[in-house]
């Protein structure tokens, strides 16, 4: 299976004071099938916010045809056109320099065969300081290298999208499950990143303070300024910004609050490399759940939860490591560790099927200080029966 390099992109989440550096690796369609599965949408997406209170509808994102106040539906003009394409950057280092143009794509991403890497190469598709070059040219210090890839079709994914509270300063949106925030794998622009700027003048782009992963629905923070950037960046960075989950799990045994503090940290994964999961050599990370509902018949609980760090898949990685893995998660097992001998397709970290949802956020408002909570109801999984039967907002 071949792949396209990684690619880090300094995206706008970032102050002047430090920057958030986020790997993006684009699956080439070519070789790569992705599966994709039924989305579930934040459905319905009932949200509240605080200080000052503001009053939405409740709506549901994925049959709306006109948008109701509050809300903001968008859907590509022609979901199966290709895409507009994507060139990755490369700067020479030291340590690569004297090596030739094929042995740095093909020893850096080995994932992608040197057969394919000397085509792409000759057939121009890679550039040495923007001009076509050969395979046995040598590279020096400080040049670039570029891959242009071609535009591609991108997998199904919902691309609507609701407008929870907006600003000058920040705008807060519920997204669908199977809706990525950031370009990744076969994703470029059916992304929340790319919906949400389809809407503003290229000198305002909302820029996302966090994201969430592609199966999970619920909330995400963007900021409008750079003042807002820098002081929402700081606040998520220092741990003041409070995000809480729901999630269904299996099993039902466990205390009715409990603490997960494994590692984690990036593991060996075929295919792409690594992937992120509970080991020793990790990160310090914590997750504080409570137990909500308990199904003893179908051995499920429906837990809350409490983002304390913000490790990649940490939510999935952290029950799992409990021994209490999300409902139809496809990569993680009991342990916080990926599936070793997974039947049929391998998964990867991006496929959904799990039930898990970015419930609540709080944060201080970056120009008035003053503390907010937006809420948005869960999907019915997840919700308490109590939660069930609402059709409009106070």
């Amino acid at each position: 299976m071949a792949l396209p390099p990684f690619q880090c992109i300094l995206w706008p989440l970032a102050s002047s004071v430090y920057s958030v550096i986020l790997p993006i690796a684009f699956r080439d369609p070519a070789f790569c099938v992705f599966r994709d599965p039924a989305y579930r949408f934040p459905d319905p997406a009932f949200c509240s916010a605080t200080h000052p209170p503001i009053h939405f509808r409740y709506i549901e994102v994925v049959s709306i045809d006109t948008p109701n106040p509050g809300t903001h539906v968008n859907q590509l003009n022609d979901p199966h056109a290709p895409n507009s394409g994507w060139t990755y950057f490369d700067r020479i280092q030291r340590k690569d320099a004297g090596e030739s143009v094929l042995s740095f794509y093909t020893k850096r991403y080995s994932h992608t065969c040197e057969a394919n890497w000397r085509e792409r190469i000759r057939d121009g598709s890679v550039t040495l300081d923007e001009a076509v070059t050969d395979p046995e040219r040598i590279l020096s210090v400080n040049q670039k290298l570029a891959y242009h890839r071609s535009p591609w079709v991108e997998p199904d994914a919902p691309t609507s999208y609701a407008v929870l509270f907006e600003d000058e300063s920040i705008l807060v949106v519920a997204k669908p499950s199977g809706l990525p925030v950031l370009p990744g794998g076969n994703f470029l622009e059916k992304t929340l990143l790319s919906q949400v700027r389809r809407h503003y003048p290229a000198e305002l782009e909302p820029a996302p303070i966090h994201r969430i992963g592609r199966g999970t629905s619920g909330i995400v923070l963007f900021a409008k300024t750079f003042a807002a950037k820098r002081t929402l960046s700081e606040d998520f960075f220092h741990g003041r910004i409070r995000k809480v989950y729901r999630t269904l799990v299996k099993g039902t045994e466990m205390e009715d609050t409990f603490i997960v503090e494994s590692p984690i940290g990036k593991v060996p994964y075929p295919e792409i490399g690594y992937v992120y999961a509970a080991t020793p050599e990790g990160k310090p990370s914590r997750t504080e759940c409570r137990v909500l509902k308990r199904n003893s018949d179908q051995q499920i609980s429906l837990i809350h939860v409490d983002l304390i760090t913000g490790r990649p898949h940490q939510i999935r990685i952290h029950l799992a490591a409990a021994g209490h893995p999300l409902v139809d998660d496809p990569l993680y097992k009991k342990g916080g560790i990926p599936l070793t001998n997974p039947s049929g397709k391998l998964p990867m970290p991006g496929d959904c099927g799990y039930h898990l949802h970015a419930h609540s956020i709080t944060f201080t408002h970056p120009e008035t200080s003053r503390p907010n909570t937006l809420t948005c109801q869960p999907p019915p999984l997840l919700r308490l029966p109590e939660e069930n039967g609402r059709t409009t907002s106070p």
